[in-house]
């Protein structure tokens, strides 16, 4: 039996080509790795000695030749094969263990040249990789060195069946293609750089693999799973600390509340409920944070995801704890405040990671893919237009800046109204503006007297202004656009209100 072994990250393969060698293999390497087999010990022969032609090119070409490949792709029982091998003196593999240099670090680091790229583009490998699995059926080929373990009892019990061999193809192929697919994207990348193309990507490939399954999906008759990219990033990256397994629920909410209380400074706390915020305030001390942002709808903040962009302290803890929540997610917390928090067993404590990566936003459309960029908060207020005749105070300026940055993250149509840097009322996700309005001034109350409005989109008629100034908003920030802005402008001089125009709407669906 030959086995050959050819690997970039060489954890595990010492042990592992020992044992081959124990159980009669004859072990054939190339290289480093034939020279790492060698300084450990191991029993191994130079790929050279089959070939008869030694490495060239500083080592780019090394088992690109036919007695190997013959070695590998002739299938047993196969009688014109087995002559040709006899006739050229060629015996075939048993074991391919391979595994490849590391384009995709490599790629990532900011400062490779190009040069140094192109030579961790590994070629004998994949080539190696795929005659292997393609001949599944007569050589065993390993690319996970988490699998030598799995070869070595399947080896010792003598029970390497057709279906494992079969899988361990399906691996090695996968691998080989995730490997491509890298290189392509790299290359990709630089040819968009050298195009100076601001459009999209002609093809956009991903690579997910399973995380695990879930109890379930949306609703408890669908099924459900969590996958993930090779790069984690976002709210599958962090950390849980406390409580049962995330549920799909519970993911989309607290990726919708990092992601909320990240687009400000100060201590920021945001309340989540099925993706929307119902509550969200700053302030320089954090447990007025969360007070304030409870204060913004107690009702719906039940059963809610809690979100921080700071350290959760010690009184905020205490104060957590009075509540049912289902998920907090913060940047971390003090030792005081998460033993305080970890009493509730239930309450799903996550320590988020940052991720200032803005990826592409993709949306499943009967099989196919929208694609569209994360929309973009980094407002130039210079742009923005003040249209009545009264200019908003600069407390007034401070409370809509806030306002404007989270309608962004309220499902249209959106309407938000804020007060002392800390929202009051929200109507959200309703079909007409109107009835936005009317439910962000009914959760305010009295409190709206006063307060600041801001609308994801313009205002097609009066109406809805209209009754945000019957309840005593102060100012307004909207995108305009409308036919009938003059209309909206003047209801707003009439009233004596302030109101900015930013050019810019924020929609979510």
């Amino acid at each position: 039996m030959r086995a050959l072994i050819s690997v970039y990250e060489k954890e595990g393969i010492t042990e592992f080509a020992k044992f081959l060698v124990s159980q009669g293999y004859q072990v054939f390497s190339t290289g480093g790795t034939l020279k790492f087999l060698d300084e450990e010990g191991v029993l191994v022969e130079n790929i050279s000695d089959i070939t008869g032609f030694p490495e060239i090119l500083d080592g780019r070409v090394k088992t690109l030749h036919p007695k190997v490949y013959a070695g590998i792709l002739s299938i047993s029982g196969n009688e014109d094969h087995e002559k040709e091998l006899r006739n050229l003196h060629i015996e075939k593999f048993d074991l391919v263990v391979n595994n490849l240099y590391p384009f995709e670090k490599i790629a990532d680091d900011k400062n490779s040249k190009l040069e140094y790229v192109l030579e961790n583009i590994d070629i004998g490998g994949p080539s190696m990789i795929r005659a292997a699995a393609k001949n599944f059926s007569d050589v065993i080929v390993v690319v996970d060195n988490n699998d030598y373990s799995l070869i070595t009892d399947l080896i010792l019990s003598k029970s390497m069946s057709y279906d494992k061999r079969k899988y361990l193809a399906y691996k090695a192929f996968d691998y080989v293609s995730k490997y491509d697919n890298a290189i392509a994207k790299y290359f990709q990348k630089l040819s968009r750089k050298s195009t100076d193309s601001n459009s999209f990507p002609d093809q956009i490939k991903l690579n997910l693999m399973k995380v695990r399954d879930l109890r379930y999906g949306e609703n408890p008759h669908q099924k459900g799973a969590l996958y993930k990219e090779e790069k984690e990033s976002g709210i599958i990256s962090d950390v849980q600390l406390n409580g049962p397994e995330m549920s799909y629920c519970n993911y989309i909410d607290a990726e919708a509340a990092i992601k909320s209380v990240n687009a400000f400074k100060k201590h920021s706390v945001s309340i989540i409920k099925h993706a929307n915020p119902c509550g969200l305030a700053f302030h320089e001390d954090q447990s007025q944070a969360f007070n304030n942002a409870i204060a913004g709808d107690p009702v719906s903040a039940f059963g809610g995801i809690v979100g921080f962009n700071s350290e959760v302290e010690e009184d905020t803890a205490i104060l957590i704890r009075k509540f049912f929540f289902e998920v907090i997610v913060a940047p971390g917390y003090t030792k005081k405040s998460l033993t305080i928090l970890k009493q509730k067993k239930k309450l799903r404590i996550l320590k988020s990671i940052s991720n200032d990566q803005e990826n592409l936003i993709l949306r499943s459309l009967s099989g196919n893919f929208l694609i569209q960029q994360q929309d973009s908060l980094k407002e130039n207020w210079d742009h923005f237009n003040i249209v009545t005749e009264k200019d908003p105070s600069e407390v007034e300026i401070e409370d809509l800046k806030f306002a404007n940055k989270v309608c962004s993250f309220v499902k249209s149509n959106a309407i938000v109204l804020v007060k002392n840097n800390h929202v009051i009322g929200i109507g959200a996700g309703q079909p007409n503006r109107l009835n936005s309005v009317k439910i962000a001034c009914d959760l305010a109350g009295k409190n709206s007297q006063g307060s600041v409005l801001a609308s994801d989109a313009f205002f097609p008629f009066a109406d809805g202004l209209e009754i945000a100034i019957k309840f005593g908003v102060k100012s307004v920030i909207q995108p305009g656009g409308s036919i009938r802005d003059n209309e909206i402008i003047s209801e707003a001089n009439k009233a004596g209100i302030s109101m900015i125009m930013t050019g810019r709407r924020h929609f979510l669906h």
